[in-house]
């Protein structure tokens, strides 16, 4: 077989290149071990020198610092002190429940008046029938207005012979008096 210069055999120790092959190079957790190791040496000497002397606070720093740190502290007993009334005014879990309680039993009367049936108009307009006046029945969305137009009076006769004050509505079912 004849050379060709542009061919050549590989030789058994030579790498082929494939891209599922994993490259070489520095490995993330050596690299990841050295820079923690770099870290806690560069801590431990910077330690040193402070403790040497070499980045020392003054004794006016330390005093500022001593001061602030008290002020601290008594800021800190008031707002516990503070806490400490606040939950002195809130009330107990049983009082808490009590309330509860008393809320839910309002609650339900509220709920037997509202089912209740509205008791009967007064009883001035029936003494009226009696003895021969005209009366109106009121019913849902008439107003005192309205009902004295449709008799040809005004609002304040009406009021009048009925004896209602400017203030008191008509509710349906209220007998007035409207004429002789």
């Amino acid at each position: 077989m004849p050379e060709d210069p542009d061919i050549r055999l590989m030789d058994a120790e030579e790498e082929v290149y494939s891209p599922e092959r994993k490259q070489s190079g520095p490995d993330k957790k050596k690299v990841g071990v050295i820079a923690a190791v770099g870290i806690a040496i560069l801590a431990v000497l910077g330690g040193a020198y402070l403790m040497l002397g070499g980045g020392g606070v003054s004794k006016e720093e330390a005093r500022l610092m001593q001061t602030k740190l008290s002020a601290l502290e008594q800021k800190i007993v008031a707002l516990e002190k503070q806490q400490a009334a606040l939950q002195a005014r809130l009330p107990a879990e049983g009082a808490e429940a009590a309330l509860t309680g008393k809320i839910d039993t309002l609650a339900q009367r509220v709920e037997a008046l509202e089912k209740r049936p509205v008791p009967a108009v007064a009883e001035k307009p029936k003494a009226a029938v009696a003895s021969g006046k005209k009366t109106h029945t009121v019913q849902k969305g008439e107003t005192v207005y309205g009902i004295s137009k449709k008799y040809g009076m005004k609002p304040a006769e009406l009021r009048k012979l009925n004896n209602l004050s400017e203030d008191d509505p008509v509710k349906p079912g209220q007998k007035l008096v409207v004429g002789k």
